[in-house]
């Protein structure tokens, strides 16, 4: 059975990508609700993911850069505090 991976830094990171997401829905002049009707995500889900609550699977990360209109790596692009 496959162990979920732990490692130190994976609650940071989480929390980093969702507030890259929300930093990019900002720019975007856009609501959770409208990234949500953009994804097909509710915003409930959006709002646990840019709160660092809930870690979405590679699909839902490609469907977030889409629809926010940038490359899927754009989402993972943040400085780490220091």
């Amino acid at each position: 059975m496959p162990v979920s991976p732990v490692h130190p830094r994976l609650a940071d990171d989480r929390a980093l990508f969702g507030h890259r997401v929300a930093e990019l829905r900002a720019q975007a002049g856009w609501t959770q609700e409208r990234l949500a009707e953009a994804s097909g995500f509710d915003r409930k889900t959006i709002n646990r993911i840019e709160n660092g609550r809930h870690s979405p699977s590679l699909d839902r990360v490609l469907v977030l850069a889409y629809s926010l209109g940038v490359e899927p790596v754009e989402l993972f692009v943040w400085t780490r505090p220091e």
